[in-house]
């Protein structure tokens, strides 16, 4: 069995832990890194005897993480959704809404009610796991030289692995953006720095319940706390008050963006309120610079960040 014989297949659920049947041929989406992990509750036996030895432990509540990188990239159309595998799909199940605008751009924005789940097929060379009523949280990575990577960890329902292979794929043949004349601005800006992260951070809970087959009914997500970090230059007060900022506890915009040039395949990120956490020094080749972790605050809520594809 081979590590890179594996296949995800994604679709958004009309209704919560409700199968909509992804395929092959419409829902395959590009992954690598992939990790399934099934977690569950160890119930131990602890009874007192004449023996030391333990008694077997049974198998309590059980539920499935599921981990992957794809890349980040449009459709190659303007404002049009790409009729095969989407990681729009994801974006949606983790608590961000999607508004497509025909022509024009899709736009992916923080949500506070109305949580959408999303079914996921994992194929390992042969075993198969079917994952519903999947939510969780992203992180995106913007690296120079490099195309923007999303790394994903959901949680699903458990159902136990079958042996089961899929059909032939169709994949989106658009390649992603290269992240180079990013167009970094934090308050107007422009550091030199070779990458920046930012993290959803979503809270994802779990809802147990007696009447559940593995012990729990679906999962929430119940709070976000979205933060991330760059690696800018170290420069003097008067050009950009990184140690100001931070002391004064200053909330700056942060814009990335456009990244690429080939309509329907631009990214920009926004993010409206960026609060320095830390500052602390690093060396970069003889060159000073600076690590700084960073919070994302609302403006006027749900807009603490948009990604926005055009």
């Amino acid at each position: 069995m081979l590590t890179r014989k594996t296949v995800v297949l994604a679709k958004i659920e009309t209704g919560y832990g409700t199968d909509p049947t992804p395929t092959p041929a419409a829902n395959a989406i590009l992954v690598s890194d992939v990790d399934v992990k099934a977690t569950g509750e160890v119930v131990r036996r602890d009874f007192i005897k004449s023996s030391l030895s333990r008694l077997q432990f049974l198998r309590g509540i059980r539920q499935v993480e599921l981990s992957f990188k794809t890349e980040l990239k449009g459709s190659g159309t303007r404002g049009t959704l790409p009729t095969c595998g989407w990681e729009g799909v994801l974006f949606r199940a983790c608590g961000m809404s999607e508004t497509v605008t025909a022509g024009t751009s899709l736009v992916y924005a923080p949500v506070s009610t109305g949580f959408e789940s999303a079914a996921l097929y994992v194929y390992k060379d042969g075993t198969f796991h079917k994952l519903l009523g999947c939510r969780g949280s992203f992180k995106l990575n913007f690296e120079v030289g490099k195309h923007p990577v999303v790394e994903w960890k959901f949680n699903g329902l458990y159902a136990s692995p079958a042996d089961a292979s899929p059909a032939a794929q169709t994949l989106s043949a658009v390649g992603p953006p290269i992240v180079m004349s990013a167009a970094l601005s934090v308050g107007g800006y422009g550091p030199v720095a070779e990458k920046i992260e930012i993290d959803l951070n979503n809270t994802i809970s779990e809802r147990k319940s007696i009447n559940a087959a593995t012990g729990i009914v679906g999962f929430e997500i119940t709070g976000r706390e979205p933060q991330g970090s760059f690696d800018p230059e170290a420069v003097s007060e008067a050009t950009h008050p990184f140690w100001g900022n931070w002391e004064s506890a200053a909330a700056t915009a942060l814009t990335l963006g456009p990244i690429g040039t080939v309509p329907g395949n631009t990214i920009q990120v926004n993010a409206p309120k960026m609060q320095y956490k830390e500052v602390s020094y690093s060396d970069r080749k003889g060159l000073i610079a600076y690590t700084v972790p960073f919070d994302l605050a609302m403006n006027n809520g749900d807009d603490e960040l948009t990604i926005t594809i055009t």
